[in-house]
């Protein structure tokens, strides 16, 4: 009596399977794939497939183990109370934000791990190659490390507005912005200025999705994420004072350049 059942399965939440199969499959997704969760994890990839596939329930075990490499809380697996994907790309940001918040300071960034160049003109900005402003209809990062460095005259980036100190690379992915930023191409983000300037071009987080858009003010004060391709029918996206919590500013994009 009042003792634990030792036969009863170790799997969270078992009167809501269908959720629980949808959000680890949603956490895998999130932790950057199958593969890469089941380096992760120690988790084959058999089973990891069979989860992002929802033919099977993960146990306790391995749910902790996929939240915790998907770094998203166990009870948002379990119980579902918030969205996986707004949690990861959080985590994203704040680690994004992170970096140049040490490298401003002078801290070790971990995610930097390059030294600075000799010359004291240069800085090398941390890649984020994982992690996509859509200039379409949203991404959600895979990663949040910085896995590579671009080196960048300071001045350079001071005459197109930006603060050198506080900037990362990330990639643009989609055609809604073409053909001012083609798909593909390498976005310059400065995390500091998040006061939105009529005209200028933004990594918005909107939801659990990053855009890159140009910002317009309206006479009425409400502010539109404008796509500069008019020839495919992208729509403008409208916010006001009421949906201030569903709209975040990454940074203004100061410089963009097409790769190969």
């Amino acid at each position: 009596m009042g003792g634990i059942n030792s036969n009863m399965e170790d799997r969270p939440n078992l009167d809501d399977e269908d959720g629980l199969r949808a959000r680890i499959a949603e956490a895998i997704t999130a932790g950057g794939g199958v593969t890469s969760m089941a380096d992760k994890t120690g988790i084959p990839v058999g089973t990891l497939s069979k989860y992002a596939a929802k033919t099977s329930t993960a146990s306790f075990t391995n749910a902790a183990k996929i939240a915790s490499a998907a770094e998203v809380g166990l009870d948002l697996i379990a119980f579902g109370r918030s969205p996986l994907a707004s949690s990861r790309l959080h985590a994203v940001l704040e680690r994004m934000s992170a970096v140049a918040d040490a490298r401003s300071s002078q801290r070790p960034a971990a995610e930097a791990s390059a030294e600075e160049l000799d010359q004291p003109n240069f800085i090398r900005l941390p890649v984020f190659a994982d992690v996509h402003a859509s200039a379409g209809h949203g991404a959600i990062p895979t990663s949040e490390r910085a896995n590579n460095v671009i080196a960048f005259d300071r001045a350079f980036l001071r005459d197109r507005g930006g603060n050198p100190e506080k900037c990362s690379i990330i990639f643009a992915r989609g055609t809604s912005m073409k053909p001012t930023i083609p798909d593909g191409s390498i976005l310059v983000v400065d995390h500091s200025q998040r006061d939105v300037a009529h005209g200028c071009i933004y990594v918005f987080n909107v939801g659990d999705q990053l855009l890159v858009k140009r910002a317009r003010w309206r006479m009425d004060g409400r502010l539109e994420l404008v796509s500069d391709n008019t020839d495919e029918g992208y729509p403008i996206e409208t916010f006001g004072p009421e949906a201030v919590n569903d709209l975040r500013v990454v940074g203004r994009v100061v410089y963009f350049c097409r790769t190969p």
